[in-house]
């Protein structure tokens, strides 16, 4: 059994064992958790053990794996180790970061707001179940197929992208070459939400299924965005600091590709036909 086989065997019985209710399971309700899961070879779960917090992080790192933006930080980091002033260098890369992660928390907020509005309505529960399971799909294919990249960043596209940002930081006006940097930052990561495959809008409407304040739904945003940032600020702090290029091999978003896949065929499912478990109290 060679590696790729050997993983899909694997996430294919970690979402069998999913629905192994046992005994615990079947004396629940629909509508509420089951507190404890029979699961084959591993024996009693608690389902106490998984949280919204953890599903966050766990969501907000792979969704930050994805490449879309990725690349044009690094190579707007190649671009800004060639300046000899310092101060320049950190406003404009942090503004690129800080452009990227306003653009996502904005989207992501009208999407909560939109399921807010709509309520808990049946068919909108599906429909982005069918969403995840298409995110599994993709995420599982990019992984079988050993495919990088993201696929709406075609090589013309990125060229002019590279002939944009090499234009923009090259104007001697800091005012001039800060706007750009937002404006490009803005049209990438709008890119990016698409790249997702989908992970933001699951994650929200995750959110809309948990009676919680709605406080709480902003503080869980802003944890998600903070987490999906986290490979980008340590690429951008480490390059400032050692001014040497650095950035993630392959194999790590080979890695979140299949991790995500796994995860978003699970989340899918749940959500179409189990969404109670993803309530958590």
């Amino acid at each position: 059994m060679n590696k790729k086989t050997k993983y899909l065997t694997i996430g294919f019985l970690i979402i069998l064992f999913l629905f192994s209710f046992g005994q615990a399971a079947q004396a629940q309700q629909f509508s509420e958790i089951p507190e404890t899961i029979n699961l084959p070879f591993i024996g009693e779960f608690k389902t106490a053990s998984v949280s919204l917090p953890i599903l966050t992080v766990v969501i907000g790192a792979l969704d930050g794996f994805n490449p879309c933006a990725m690349w044009v930080l690094l190579f707007l980091i190649s671009l800004l180790l060639n300046m000899k002033d310092r101060k320049r260098m950190w406003i404009l890369g942090s503004a690129f970061i800080i452009t990227s992660a306003l653009v996502y928390f904005l989207f992501m907020v009208a999407w909560l707001n939109i399921l807010t509005f709509l309520g808990f309505l049946k068919w909108i529960r599906i429909v982005i179940g069918l969403v995840a399971l298409g995110s599994a799909y993709y995420n599982l294919r990019k992984w079988w197929q050993n495919r990088s990249g993201c696929p709406v960043a075609k090589n013309e596209k990125r060229l002019k992208t590279f002939e944009k940002l090499r234009t923009i930081v090259g104007k001697r006006q800091l005012w001039l070459a800060l706007l750009g940097i937002i404006l490009l930052a803005f049209a990438v990561n709008l890119v990016e939400v698409i790249c997702s495959a989908g992970l933001p809008v699951v994650y929200t409407q995750i959110l809309t299924l948990n009676d919680i304040p709605t406080s709480q739904h902003y503080l869980y945003l802003l944890l998600y965005i903070f987490v999906f940032l986290i490979d980008d600020l340590i690429i951008f702090i480490v390059a400032m600091v050692s001014l040497k290029a650095v950035g993630l091999t392959t194999k790590y978003t080979r890695a979140s590709a299949l991790i995500g896949g796994i995860l978003m065929l699970i989340i899918g499912l749940l959500m179409i036909f189990k969404p109670a478990w993803l309530m958590f109290g």
